[in-house]
């Protein structure tokens, strides 16, 4: 899982196909990481995998968050985990929700930048559930609707699996006059159907509104980021709370500008996933 994990994160953030040969500064922080996160998750895991040996989970010191985690359920369920597995499997989960958070969240930096009105709507918003309550939390994460609307357009013009994707049809299947046969591979690309004009309307505009529409051309828009059926993505709702979250304390707490302008929006690249050329450099100031 580590050498896979390694191998396909180097490949989606644009490294040539030969570079994986090479000790690059990449590589070094990347393992480095991955040392910093076993020391982390060792002692964790092997707690759960203690829990699962003596067939308790009434330990007195351990909290009721880690006896009800998803490390412990699959320690104590899942006699074919070892230590080694639990904690490659634990590593790549965390890899794969930080970054793909991290990927969309600045996507939203850069459109709010060049979208004034949204950003302003955004920040009365939080302001307005700040103030009831002198913060954020689970009460109150309700009413900022709106911020999880920008997260959901950003996600639909900025996929972060945004490559092509390959499904296989199951039966013969008809499109718009063309028959797929049964057992064809039929490639397509997530970046391409988020800005289908026949499903978005002014599919290349930011308009986060677009998603709290309750007429009936809107109220059904489909969101394909996560997947579907059973293969959809088990991180879904932790990921829009992780990013709803922290985009309201970005709006809250700061303004930005991106350095570039336009241009880092523009002025993309793409293998698996979709990044700026520039690395989309933004400037931060602390809100008055």
């Amino acid at each position: 899982m580590s050498i896979l994990g390694y191998r396909f994160l180097r490949q989606a953030t644009g490294e040539k196909i030969w570079m994986k040969y090479l000790p690059t500064q990449n590589s070094r922080d990347y393992w480095a990481a991955r040392r910093y996160l076993t020391e982390f998750l060792t002692p964790r895991v092997d707690l759960a995998l203690q829990m699962r040996e003596q067939n308790q989970t009434d330990f007195p010191p351990v909290s009721s968050l880690f006896r009800e985690s998803m490390l412990v359920k699959i320690a104590t369920k899942e006699p074919k985990y070892d230590r080694e597995t639990l904690i490659s499997e634990s590593i790549e989960l965390l890899i794969a929700g930080t970054d793909t958070t991290a990927h969309t969240l600045s996507f939203a930096l850069g459109e709010l930048s060049l979208n004034q009105r949204v950003f302003q709507q955004a920040r009365d918003i939080v302001d307005q559930v700040w103030q009831k309550q002198s913060g954020i939390n689970l009460e109150n994460l309700k009413e900022l609707a709106y911020i999880r609307a920008i997260i959901k357009e950003t996600l639909r013009l900025y996929s972060v699996a945004s490559g092509s994707t390959t499904l296989e049809a199951q039966r013969d299947t008809l499109i718009e006059g063309t028959v797929i046969p049964r057992g064809t591979r039929v490639s397509w690309s997530m970046l391409a159907a988020g800005r289908d004009p026949e499903v978005y309307a002014n599919p290349e505009e930011f308009l986060p509104e677009r998603w709290l529409d309750k007429n009936k051309e809107t109220s059904s828009l489909p969101m394909i980021d996560f997947g579907s059926g059973s293969h959809r993505c088990l991180g879904e709702h932790l990921s829009m709370l992780e990013g709803t979250m922290m985009l309201a304390l970005l709006v809250r707490h700061f303004d930005w500008e991106l350095v570039n302008g336009r241009s880092s929006l523009e002025e993309l690249q793409q293998n698996l996933l979709i990044y700026p050329s520039d690395r989309m450099p933004v400037r931060f100031r602390e809100r008055n």
